[in-house]
């Protein structure tokens, strides 16, 4: 059984913006391990945005893209929530990036080979938010696993 792992550090190819109230894009990121390169993306699904409030729990859909072509089974995904940062990209210090929190993939998500398949994570925003917090970036950053089946 063959394992990959996609690790992409902050500010790099997978960063994901999560808003208050949007989620933007963001492109496909691929990684190498030891044995070879073996590629699995993360990105965001267009179109489908987030809207977080102080106690709320969304859903960051995010579509998983295997340039095999063989199936895998992507068996973890979770993502670690950056510093945020306002519209212009300048940190924002009064807003902690503990203030929100994305679970890891509740289920292992089969992508077939040379295709995609979309899967959720669930997002909350803690309740007690400061006020900090409206309308900045909180930059994501995904780690995930796959085997083939």
């Amino acid at each position: 059984m063959s394992r990959w792992r996609i690790g992409v550090p902050a500010g790099a190819l997978a960063a994901v913006v999560l808003t208050w109230f949007v989620i933007g894009p963001a492109p496909v990121a691929n990684t190498a391990n030891g044995n070879g390169i073996k590629q699995f993306g993360i990105a965001d699904v267009p179109g489908r945005a987030t809207a977080l409030v102080p106690g709320a729990t969304g859903n960051r859909w995010i579509r998983l893209a295997n340039a095999e072509n063989f199936p895998i089974l992507v068996q973890t995904v979770t993502a670690t929530v950056g510093k945020p940062a306002d519209s212009s990209g300048r940190p924002v210090p009064a807003c902690p990036a503990s203030s929100v929190r994305v679970d890891a993939l509740a289920r292992p998500v089969t992508v077939p080979g040379n295709g995609t398949a979309d899967a959720v994570l669930t997002t909350h925003m803690l309740p007690g938010t400061p006020d900090a917090c409206r309308s900045v970036t909180f930059p994501l950053t995904y780690k995930g696993t796959a085997v083939k089946p």
